[in-house]
């Protein structure tokens, strides 16, 4: 039996032996009952909300205005439920991060709602050189040097000749959501702004001769710091034939939403390797409410998967999960009907950062069967591997 925890506003943390632990899969408490002892590289986050637990007699009550919910955000996991608390209406949403329910065991140690699906990565240390070394009036070196400076990107920290190398295009946004949700990292760190440069092919091309040419394991676009790489696919498709031409073996990666398949066909052809298809949910109704595409709609996301399973390209899928949101019935027979269409791949599962309950509060009710039973009906499509990676400020 896990005993609830609270925090409060200084961020002292809690344990309250006499209280239940609740947590939230859904708009309702329930006793939080599946966790595992913090792992590394979790961070605390006090909630502005005044936390739910269970009383003596089992009922799920607020435990004070003074005492406030504790989540946590936990690298290499998927979460399975998220704080327990009471919204109220009158203040700002959350800040939308991937919050998971956080108790205590009869030790008093900390547990948290979440299941290992994958080994954390280990953050990159700095082997490479910096671009701007070989490369100081390239504007892609400089937007890396920036990355690295003020966002602490892992991957501009690897510089020169380590890794992949990280592309943003400037591109603008293709998604508008108008829930507070972050479809992208959902990390702290992630930039909060976008990429204010727009890089020429021959710059790309002329950063990447060089990261090759140093070791380095290939080329990536599709930054949390861009915008929908897709909607210059002119710049895009110019640049990974000139990486092509360099380096005809070199690996080139595109994360998406998937909005255009005929640019994502151009982009196949001039020689991509492989993509990430970014979705919240493979139900028409849902992903439109929930990702607020501009220009584009589900069909577009269906038509640029078959372009990616045409051209052969590697293909993953990023499953944005929401407890209490992606683990109905409705939903997982959609995204398991998806996958089935499909002859192959990897699907990844991403904590969707969000304000949980305000964004369920825009789906009407249901009745979820849980995450651990989403994730064992989706890992019955065998042909795609399930897999979660460490999250990533990028």
């Amino acid at each position: 039996m896990f005993v609830s925890v609270h925090t409060d506003r200084s961020g002292r943390v809690f344990v309250s032996s006499d209280r239940g632990a609740a947590a939230m899969g859904g708009v309702d408490p329930v006793p939080l009952t599946d966790a595992v002892p913090l792992p590394p590289g979790t961070e605390l986050i006090p909630l502005p909300r005044e936390a739910i637990a269970f009383d003596r007699g089992g009922r799920a009550r607020p435990m004070g205005t003074g005492r406030l919910a504790l989540g946590a955000l936990v690298p290499g996991h998927t979460r399975l439920a998220f704080p327990a608390y009471r919204d109220d209406p009158a203040v700002p949403a959350l800040d939308a991060l991937p919050y998971a329910a956080v108790a205590a065991d009869q030790r008093g140690e900390l547990v948290v709602a979440a299941a290992e699906t994958a080994h954390a990565a280990v953050t990159p240390e700095r082997r490479g050189v910096s671009p701007l070394r070989e490369h100081a009036a390239n504007a892609l070196a400089r937007q890396l040097a920036r990355c690295s400076r003020d966002h602490d990107c892992s991957a501009a920290r690897a510089g020169i000749g380590h890794g992949e190398l990280p592309v943003p295009l400037g591109a603008p946004v293709a998604e508008r959501p108008r829930a507070p949700v972050a479809l992208r990292s959902g990390y702290p760190g992630a930039p909060t702004e976008l990429a204010a440069f727009r890089p020429t092919a021959r710059e790309i091309v002329e950063v990447a001769s060089t990261h090759l040419g140093r070791g380095g394991a290939g080329v990536s676009f599709g930054r949390a710091c861009d915008g929908e790489p897709l909607a210059r696919v002119r710049v895009l498709e110019e640049a990974i034939a000139g990486v092509r031409e360099l380096a005809a073996r070199s690996s080139i990666h595109l994360e998406t939403c998937g909005s255009d398949p005929a640019a994502l066909r151009r982009a196949a052809e001039a020689g991509l390797t492989s993509v990430t298809v970014r979705l919240g949910s493979a139900r028409p109704d849902t992903y439109e409410q929930l990702h607020g595409p501009i220009a584009h709609r589900w069909t577009d996301v269906r038509a640029s998967l078959q372009v990616a399973v045409e051209r052969r390209i590697a293909t993953t899928i990023a499953l944005l999960l929401l407890p209490g949101l992606t683990d109905r019935p409705a939903e997982i027979d959609a995204i398991v009907a998806l996958l089935g269409e499909l002859p192959g791949g990897r699907l990844e599962m991403r904590d969707l950062g969000a304000d949980p309950l305000r964004v369920l509060a825009g789906f009407g009710a249901a009745r979820p069967v849980g995450v651990r039973a989403m994730l064992a009906r989706v890992a019955e499509a065998d042909h795609f591997k399930l897999g979660t990676p460490a999250p990533a400020a990028v």
